[in-house]
């Protein structure tokens, strides 16, 4: 099927690129929209006014092969998706409003912007509350900002028109991010003028996504796992991720001694006496995950066999993983391999950028990646190292740097760090430890050795 997917305001169809992938997965057709005036900063906005942004969303049902289309509107996109439905409801099988309300016939599309001349730029950060820039990082914004574009003052101060009472009877879905659902059902009893269109829809499900107001950037994965679980893709059942454990909770597990929680999971490496002795253990631990359904990335070597173990695609834990890995470690000492911890060594490598650059999608290019969250690319197959992309500071206009992030276990930083010294390094900054210290080779190229990842209380 169809998914019609409109972003809010200074977003274009780029908004969607961890949610439509999801989506498409699972055997769907997802349709991220750049609406008229949303192409570039450069464009003309001058003339377009809220018709034209609904008008290309019904060009956009009208263009689906299928009978039926999923309508998903984010923020002001919600009362532009709302009217599209409006000009075609027998095409639409449901609205997925994620952070925005329906807006009703005659009253404005958004309130309380001022929009400067043709354009409403994003505002400063500060502007915003702290709900809505929640999970979405320094990173996060300085992505964002370099993607959006000024919406249009047409669109922003907009009068929605509405004709077709059969609206009402197309089932919507309301995802409450930046508040929750509670919220949301206490505004409309209490009669805010904003959310009273609720009122008139005969069929609404609530779901709650804790998160800020730009969920498809901040947990994209929930966000793809909601929209599929909606009737008539799915049964209405959310297949939520595993609850995650942090790492302190992870190492108070029973059995996990010979593990070190570095970036993106669980590690432990087991020494081995050869090639088919290591193969022993991975047969081993190949039983163990399909019998606990908890599948980790194994690689052996003839020295030994390096296991990861993870929950989620940024090496987020759970229970499983502890359950997994007292396991593993199990099966390694029955065929008589030891662990070594200080063979465990993760690399990252950070990118810093300027404050009008925005460098991921070419890195995610050249390396044959996928982006990760707002912050970071990935070898899909989790062979290479991370690219983590950080704002420049102090901000330098059209320049970037590059520095390399070591992860190792607590119980082997000093140890790391003082070998690098004694080989000619230089200490450049302590004052994060004992959660990094930043070295310097003797050519001046910087280097992050960091431990927190390894006692972290987070469970993010």
């Amino acid at each position: 099927m169809d998914i019609i997917l409109v972003a809010g305001l200074w977003m274009g169809g780029w908004a969607w690129y961890e949610v439509a992938p999801a989506l498409e997965r699972a055997g769907h057709r997802p349709v991220p929209l750049t609406l008229p005036g949303m192409e570039s900063a450069d464009a003309d906005r001058s003339r377009i006014q809220l018709a034209d942004h609904v008008e290309a969303v019904v060009a956009a049902i009208d263009a689906a092969p299928g009978e039926q289309v999923i309508l998903v509107g984010h923020s002001a996109g919600a009362g532009i998706v709302y009217a599209a439905a409006d000009a075609r409801p027998d095409r639409v099988a449901r609205l997925i409003l994620i952070g925005g309300f329906p807006t009703a016939d005659g009253d404005p599309l958004l309130r309380g912007y001022e929009p400067r001349g043709a354009d409403l730029p994003l505002p400063d950060w500060a502007d915003f509350d702290e709900a809505d820039l929640r999970d979405l990082g320094d990173g996060g914004m300085t992505a964002f900002r370099a993607y959006a574009v000024p919406s249009p003052a047409g669109v922003v101060t907009g009068i929605q028109h509405l004709h077709d009472d059969r609206r009402h009877d197309i089932p919507v879905t309301a995802v409450a991010s930046e508040y929750s659902v509670a919220d949301l059902q206490s505004w409309i009893a209490a009669g805010a003028e904003p959310v009273q269109e609720f009122t008139r829809l005969t069929d609404v499900t609530y779901v709650d996504l804790p998160t800020g107001h730009w969920p498809q950037l901040t947990q994209p994965h929930e966000l793809a796992r909601v929209i599929l679980a909606q009737p008539p893709l799915g049964d209405g059942t959310i297949q939520r991720e595993a609850e995650t454990i942090s790492a302190a909770a992870f190492h108070a597990s029973a059995g996990v001694e010979d593990w070190r929680v570095l970036y993106w999971g669980a590690h432990a490496f087991f020494r081995a006496d050869s090639l088919s002795h290591g193969a022993r253990l991975v047969a081993a631990i190949v039983a163990i995950a399909e019998e606990q359904g908890h599948f980790p990335d194994i690689d052996l070597r003839p020295e030994g066999v390096f296991v990861k173990s993870f929950s989620r695609r940024d090496g987020g834990l759970s229970r499983a993983d502890a359950e997994l890995a007292a396991s593993v470690s199990r099966a390694a000492r029955e065929l008589g391999l030891e662990a070594d911890p200080s063979a465990l060594t993760v690399i990252g490598i950070a990118v810093a950028q300027g404050p009008e650059a925005h460098v991921r999608p070419f890195w995610t290019a050249a390396l044959g990646y996928e982006p990760l969250g707002a912050d970071d690319a990935v070898d899909p197959l989790r062979r290479n190292p991370h690219v983590w992309f950080h704002p420049l500071e102090p901000a330098k206009s059209g320049r970037g740097r590059t520095h390399v992030d070591i992860s190792v276990p607590r119980d082997q930083v000093d140890a790391r760090v003082a070998a690098a010294l004694a080989a000619g390094g230089r200490l450049a900054d302590d004052s994060h430890a004992p959660e990094w210290w930043t070295l310097t080779s003797p050519d001046n190229h910087g280097v992050d050795i960091l431990a927190w990842t390894d006692d972290s209380d987070d469970t993010r």
